[in-house]
């Protein structure tokens, strides 16, 4: 059964993205809320996002959070769920009361039905914001229905105190993967410092170590199919791409430290890694965790704030790679890099479709060359700002 999670805002995506990056701190901040929507349904009509179960039977349920920024936490009140896979990858069950769940997070859990249909039970999918800096977080509570019966007296559906949903998330380095497969080592590591800050041209962006990402003029495959033996130049990809190029077969650690004070789910395209370390940024013993002999693995992981997360993975799958914050403002704000992985065999094996070289000349996309259209290095007037306000 798939439940897919969805933050709606009433309002069109460009509308949001402006105001984030407006030049007015008071704008900016304006508050804006979601609303929860389940498999694209919401509204006071609980029957339209109604979860029908039969006794007896065992459910899959496919939990995917779909949203724009809301991270959203999951319950069903006097049940508890098996969690079976994280992102794709099949896990070892774990038992649980509750979850939650970043932008992009996937999660298989195993429900088994009660076997009475005297009674109904609530569900919850509350959704946070957590996207606007200088704005206090808040849960935007949701609830619906696990139905047995129709008309059958419905349990736990209104406060707190009643709840038998105890919001004690479990952690997913604590997960152990069906496939059980050794870390990789360290060929190269990776530090990435996310910071929010007012940047010199008056707007507040988000960064990986200072560096705000904007798209390139050619995009970085392209640039990475025709510049030859330049392509193993980060400069060729652009200053803003925040370009990190990887030698074939090598393996990575990229360590995400989260000055912010937002949490932030990171998405890494074409790979699965695996989670080695989370911790304080302040080192606080209590909140260290180490993986154990056979590492989870999955492609987007959330870093709260002030903490860290050391994550690996090889450099086995050619091609120009993301690694990006999912809630998909943020990425608008900067919060980007760009993986190059081995040049070499994306010129050898890759091969762009007519189709999108079609749609780059209908759009005055250059086809070859440099981040600027240019060929190698020449880039003499790149723009490389904005630049963080000292102090802010």
């Amino acid at each position: 059964m798939v439940v897919m999670l969805e933050g709606w805002y009433h309002r069109e995506s460009r509308d949001v993205g402006e105001q984030l990056l407006s030049t007015s701190q008071s704008v900016r901040e304006a508050p804006f809320r979601p609303y929860m929507l389940v498999n694209s349904r919401g509204g006071s009509d609980l029957r339209r996002t109604t979860l029908h179960f039969e006794p007896g039977k065992t459910y899959r349920l496919r939990l995917l959070n779909v949203a724009a920024t809301g991270m959203v936490r999951f319950g069903i009140e006097q049940h508890s769920m098996r969690v079976i896979e994280v992102d794709g990858v099949d896990t070892e069950p774990k038992e649980v009361n509750s979850m939650q769940l970043s932008v992009g997070q996937r999660v298989s859990v195993l429900v088994t039905a009660k076997n009475s249909t005297k009674a109904n039970y609530a569900y919850h999918a509350d959704i946070f914001t957590d996207i606007q800096a200088g704005v206090d977080r808040a849960v935007l509570p949701f609830t619906s229905i696990i139905e047995y019966a129709q008309g059958a007296p419905l349990r736990n559906a209104t406060s707190d105190e009643d709840s038998t949903v105890d919001w004690n998330f479990f952690e997913d380095i604590d997960l152990v993967p069906i496939d059980r497969q050794p870390a990789p080592g360290v060929h190269k590591w990776v530090p990435l410092e996310v910071r929010t800050s007012i940047f010199d041209d008056r707007r507040e962006h988000l960064a990986f170590n200072n560096r705000t990402y904007e798209s390139p003029l050619v995009p970085t495959l392209t640039t990475a199919l025709t510049t030859g033996y330049q392509a193993f130049y980060p400069d060729v990809y652009g200053f803003k791409s925040n370009p990190i190029i990887l030698d074939p077969m090598t393996d990575i650690e990229v360590a995400m430290f989260n000055n912010d004070p937002n949490s932030h789910p990171f998405h890494l395209h074409g790979h699965n890694f695996f989670i080695i370390h989370r911790g304080t940024i302040d080192n606080d013993p209590a909140k260290y965790r180490a993986s154990g002999q056979y590492p989870v693995r999955r492609d987007t992981i959330t870093i709260p704030p002030k903490e860290f997360a050391i994550v690996r993975f090889t450099a086995d799958n050619p091609g120009a790679w993301l690694l990006h914050c999912h809630m998909i403002w943020h990425g608008e704000q900067g919060l980007m890099a760009t993986f190059i992985e081995s040049p070499y065999q994306i010129q050898n094996n890759t091969r762009l479709p007519q189709s999108v070289k079609d749609n780059c000349v209908s759009m005055g996309i250059p086809l070859s060359g440099n981040s600027m259209g240019r060929n190698g290095i020449d880039l003499p007037d790149e723009p490389r700002g904005p630049f963080p306000l000292t102090g802010l």
